[in-house]
């Protein structure tokens, strides 16, 4: 009757690591998903992950609330580790908006159905090209070519061999705003690598309205230059659609890179 008990405290940890990282990932924290859905399938990979990770998790304490700061302790590895993801992904959606402001696009703005506000057009266009690819689009890691989802279930089955309890530490501040900060940094990078190409061309193009129109003022290129603008961009971005994949499935590269050196350099 122990055994049952304690399989159920470490299935109980398990899942409050797992539930943390679903909480607030990409697409799976959506409002659209239900609560009763999430908690089945977080049970489901907890029930999955049990056997591969139970025997790394620390030993059971005996206090109920010893037990309860150490369930909070792996739901707080989960939410960091979700945490991390979801400001990369958010780059995407950065780069949509900017498009969008660029082409004078951004006063039409529909309903994102993940994150339940409206979003301009483009912003939901490169949002779904993210879940696209979070989803479905292989690369290889580790020796191991699987989606970005796939490998963020890895890094969280992976956590529970190198970070197998929450030790109330002052390195733990200071490791992890320094991880997340450098999660921040790819962010913006990857939002630059993807939004400079076009961004330059619309500059030109305006450029070139601006001298045009100063060169012959009877042109009325000022109700003109947001139609040129949109047709310019479309099309430019038509052209930069297999230059933008793989540079969003490099970051996703990065950031696991970044998250296996937390979780190495976790203390102890």
């Amino acid at each position: 009757m122990e055994n049952i008990s304690d399989n159920i405290q470490y299935l109980g940890l398990i899942f409050a690591r797992v539930f943390g990282l679903l909480f607030v990932a990409p697409i799976l924290s959506s409002e659209a998903i239900r609560y009763r859905l999430r908690i089945i399938l977080t049970l489901f990979i907890a029930i999955i992950l049990y056997p591969a990770t139970v025997n790394y998790l620390a030993p059971l304490s005996s206090s109920p609330i010893e037990y309860a700061v150490n369930i909070l302790g792996q739901a707080s590895i989960g939410i960091t580790i979700g945490f991390m993801i979801l400001i990369v992904f958010s780059a995407f959606q950065i780069v949509g908006e900017i498009f969008s402001l660029q082409m004078g696009l951004s006063f039409s703005e529909v309903l994102d159905p993940q994150s339940q506000i409206s979003l301009p057009l483009l912003g939901i266009l490169k949002n779904a090209i993210g879940i696209l690819i979070f989803l479905a689009v292989p690369f290889r890691m580790d020796n191991q070519y699987l989606s970005a989802f796939m490998h963020m279930l890895r890094a969280i089955g992976h956590s529970f061999k190198v970070v197998p309890k929450f030790v109330l530490d002052e390195r733990i501040q200071g490791g992890i705003l320094q991880y997340v900060d450098q999660t921040f940094g790819l962010m913006f990078i990857t939002a630059l690598k993807i939004g400079i190409p076009l961004i330059g061309i619309l500059f030109i193009s305006s450029l070139t309205l601006g001298l045009l129109g100063k060169a012959a003022p009877q042109m009325n290129l000022i109700s003109m230059g947001i139609q040129i603008n949109i047709g310019v961009g479309i099309i430019v971005l038509i052209f930069l659609v297999p230059v933008i994949i793989p540079i969003m499935g490099d970051s996703f590269v990065g950031l696991y890179d970044t998250v296996g050196e937390m979780l190495r350099t976790w203390p102890k």
